[in-house]
C-alpha cells in the first residue's frame, strides 16, 4: 500500500524541472507511504516514483520501490495489495525472485504474461510499470475500483500519481476548472467515468488499462463483470456460491504481518468478516462510531442513532478488543473541515468525517483496516434496484438521476441554470450500461451495474483510499473480490430482495455464518442525523456559501440568489445538499490558488 507518481514526456528528454517535480509529487503523498520513497528514470523521457507503505514482505527494505527486476528491463511502481500472490509466485517459479513481496510478483506476471498480467492480479491494485526492452509504459487500474490514479495530460507530457490534490498542486502544469463536472457533483455527490472537477485531469478508470510507447498512447478494458446465468432460480446451489465466495475472499485477505482491526457497524457485512476472521483464528480489535445527543438541536433529534448494541454484543460473542468513538454535531463539523482538507476531488460523503474519525482511533493500533464494503452495491443493499424495477430500460437513466439526486425540493436546472445536470448525469450512466449490452438486463440488475462502476468504485472506494491512507493505514474489502462480484450477477435479479428483504439471498446464505439477529436486520445506513445541518456549528460554516467570494457562484455554477432560498427552506432533504455544497466550495478554494485565473472565462 503506497503512493506512484510518474512522468512521461511526448516531445522531449527529462530534464531537471521534472526531477524537481516527481519530488515534489512525492512529498504531497508521504502520508500514503511514510517508510521509504525512491524514483528512477526508465528512460530519457520516463521517471516513475513511489512512497512505500511497508505490509507485505514488511521487514525488507529490499521490497521497497520503485522495483526493478535482476536484468533490468522492468520497473514497478505499485500500490495495494495483490492477495493470489503465493499463487502467482508458484505458477511463476522460474522467475529470480529476490523479495517475498507482492510487488515483485507483478514484474513477474508481466514478464510471464505481457499485458494480459493484469487479468490474473486479484486484489486491489493501480501500478505504473516501464518495459525497456520495448520502451513502453503501462499504468493499470484494479477492477472494484479500489485504488486509482490521476492523470494529468496535454500535448507535451503525461503525469500521473494516486491523488489528485498533488496534480492540482503542480506548480509545473496548467489547470483550469470543469464547470460540467462540477455540475454533475452537485446533482449526483460524486463525478462518474474519468472525468473530474478538472478540465485538464482525469481518472484511468477501474477494469482498464493505459499504455504509452514515445510515439502512441492507448487504452483498454481488461474486466467486465462476466456475463452469468440471469434465469437462475436454485436459490439453495446460489446461496452455496455466495457464502463460499465470501468465506473464500476474506480468507485470502487474511495474510498479514503488521497490527490490524475492523471497523465493525454491527451490519451483516462487516460481521460477516469478523466472523470469518475468528474462524480462521485471527484475533481482531473492532471499532464503531455513533452520535451523541448533545449539542444546540441533536437532543430534539428523531434521527440521532447508534448501532452500539449490536457492536457491543458481536464484540462480546467474539472476544474482540473493541473501542466505541462518539461525535456531537460540533465534533461532526469538525471532522467535515478535515475531510475537506482530505478529499482532493469533490465527493459529498456525509459519513468522511465518521471515517476520518475511526481511523484516525484505528491507526494508532493497526496498519491494516478491514471493512466490510461491497455487497451493498451489487446485491442491492439500498433498494435501489426495487425501487427501479418497472422502470423500462431505456428511461433508466434518466429515471434513476430523478429518484436519486438527494437534493430534496431543489430544483437543479434553477440552481445551476447554465448546466444541464440531469444530462450530464444520464449520459454517464448510459455509458455504463453499454458495457452490457449483450446482456438480457431488467432495470433491477442494471441498477447494480450503476453501483458496482459508480457508487462502488467512485464513492464508497474514494474515500475509503483517501482517507485510509491519509492516516498510513490500508484498508482492506473482503467482500469486494471479482468471484463475488461474479457470483452476484449469476441469478436472477429479483432473488437480491428474496423474500422481500434488501440484499434478501445475500443475507440467507451467510446465517450460519453469522448471528440470525444479525441476518435478518433491516439495513440502518451509516448514522448521519438529518438535522445536522440545521445546527449551529454547520450554519456557521455554510455562511461561506453566500460570501461574494464564493468560488461555486463566481465561477459562474451556481445561481445565489435561488441558493439562499433553498437554504430557507425547512425540510432536512433540502438542506442536505448544502453538506455537498459546503464540501465542494471548501476544496475549491483551497485549490482555487493553483488554477489560472482565466476559469471562469
Amino acid at each position: 500500500m503506497c503512493s506512484i507518481a510518474g512522468i512521461f514526456n511526448k516531445k522531449r528528454p527529462l530534464g531537471a524541472a521534472q526531477h524537481d517535480e516527481m519530488a515534489s509529487l512525492l512529498e504531497a503523498m508521504h502520508h500514503r507511504g511514510p517508510d521509504a520513497r525512491g524514483a528512477v528514470q526508465c528512460a530519457s523521457w520516463a521517471l516513475l516514483g513511489s512512497n512505500r507503505l511497508r505490509i507485505t514482505d514488511a521487514g525488507n527494505p529490499g521490497a521497497d520501490m520503485p522495483l526493478t527486476s535482476a536484468d533490468q528491463r522492468l520497473t514497478l511502481v505499485f500500490n495495494g495489495e495483490i492477495y493470489n500472490h503465493r499463487d502467482l509466485r508458484a505458477r511463476l517459479s522460474r522467475f529470480p525472485f529476490r523479495t517475498a513481496s507482492d510487488t515483485e510478483v507483478i514484474l513477474a506476471a508481466y514478464e510471464a504474461w505481457g499485458l494480459a498480467c493484469v487479468e490474473q492480479l486479484e486484489g486491489m491494485f493501480a501500478f505504473a510499470l516501464f518495459d525497456s526492452a520495448t520502451q513502453t509504459g503501462l499504468i493499470a487500474c484494479d477492477p472494484t475500483g479500489q485504488k486509482t490514479v490521476y492523470l494529468w495530460e496535454d500535448d507535451d507530457a503525461l503525469v500521473f500519481a494516486s491523488e489528485i490534490d498533488p496534480l492540482v498542486r503542480d506548480p509545473y502544469r496548467r489547470k483550469d476548472w470543469d464547470l460540467d463536472g462540477l455540475a454533475e457533483f452537485t446533482a449526483h455527490r460524486f463525478i462518474l467515468g474519468s472525468t473530474t472537477h478538472i478540465r485538464q485531469i482525469r481518472k484511468l478508470e477501474s477494469g482498464t488499462w493505459l499504455t504509452r510507447t514515445p510515439e502512441r498512447q492507448e487504452t483498454g478494458r481488461f474486466y467486465r463483470i462476466p456475463r452469468g446465468d440471469l434465469t437462475r432460480t436454485d436459490v439453495p446451489a446460489i446461496q452455496q456460491e455466495i457464502r463460499s465466495a465470501v468465506v473464500d475472499g476474506c480468507r485470502r485477505t487474511f495474510d498479514l504481518e503488521v497490527p490490524y482491526g475492523l471497523l465493525l457497524s454491527g451490519g451483516i457485512d462487516s460481521t460477516a468478516v469478523l466472523a470469518a476472521a475468528r474462524r480462521a483464528g485471527l484475533p481482531m480489535k473492532t471499532f464503531s462510531i455513533g452520535f451523541q445527543q448533545t449539542g444546540q438541536l441533536l437532543p430534539k433529534s428523531t434521527s440521532v442513532f447508534d448501532e452500539f448494541a449490536y457492536s457491543r454484543a458481536l464484540a462480546r460473542e467474539y472476544s474482540t478488543q473493541h473501542t466505541e468513538i462518539t461525535l456531537s454535531d460540533t465534533d461532526y463539523c469538525a471532522y467535515l473541515d478535515r475531510w475537506i482538507e482530505t478529499a482532493g476531488e469533490p465527493l459529498g460523503s456525509q459519513e468522511a468525517p465518521c471515517l476520518i474519525r475511526l481511523f484516525e482511533e484505528a491507526g494508532r493500533e493497526a496498519r491494516v483496516i478491514f471493512s466490510g464494503s461491497g455487497p451493498d452495491e451489487i446485491f442491492d443493499g439500498y433498494s435501489y434496484g426495487r425501487a427501479m424495477a418497472d422502470v423500462p430500460l431505456p428511461e433508466l437513466a434518466e429515471r434513476y438521476h430523478a429518484a436519486f439526486h438527494w437534493s430534496g425540493k431543489a430544483d437543479l436546472g434553477q440552481l445551476m441554470p447554465h448546466h444541464d445536470a440531469a444530462r450530464l448525469t444520464a449520459s454517464k450512466h448510459r455509458q455504463i450500461l453499454s458495457l452490457y449490452a449483450d446482456w438480457p438486463l431488467d432495470s433491477l440488475q442494471a441498477v447494480q451495474l450503476l453501483h458496482f462502476h459508480g457508487r462502488l468504485a467512485v464513492y464508497e472506494f474514494r474515500q475509503m483510499d483517501l482517507i485510509s491512507m491519509r492516516h498510513s493505514v490500508e484498508a482492506r474489502s473482503p467482500l469486494a473480490s471479482t468471484e463475488l462480484v461474479r457470483v452476484a450477477f449469476g441469478f436472477q435479479g429479483k432473488l437480491k430482495q428474496l423474500d422481500g428483504s434488501e440484499k434478501g439471498i445475500y443475507k440467507q446464505a451467510l446465517a450460519d455464518l453469522v448471528p440470525p439477529v444479525i441476518a435478518s436486520r433491516k439495513k440502518q445506513g451509516f448514522p448521519i442525523p438529518a438535522e445536522m445541518w440545521f445546527s449551529r456549528p454547520f450554519a456557521e460554516r455554510a455562511a461561506i456559501l453566500f460570501d461574494q467570494g464564493s468560488v461555486l457562484s463566481s465561477a459562474g455554477l451556481i445561481d445565489q440568489r435561488y441558493m439562499r432560498r433553498l437554504w430557507e427552506d425547512p425540510d432536512p432533504a433540502t438542506r442536505n445538499l448544502f453538506s455537498r455544497l459546503y464540501t465542494a466550495e471548501g476544496i475549491l478554494r483551497r485549490q482555487a490558488p493553483y488554477l489560472t485565473p482565466s476559469l471562469a472565462a
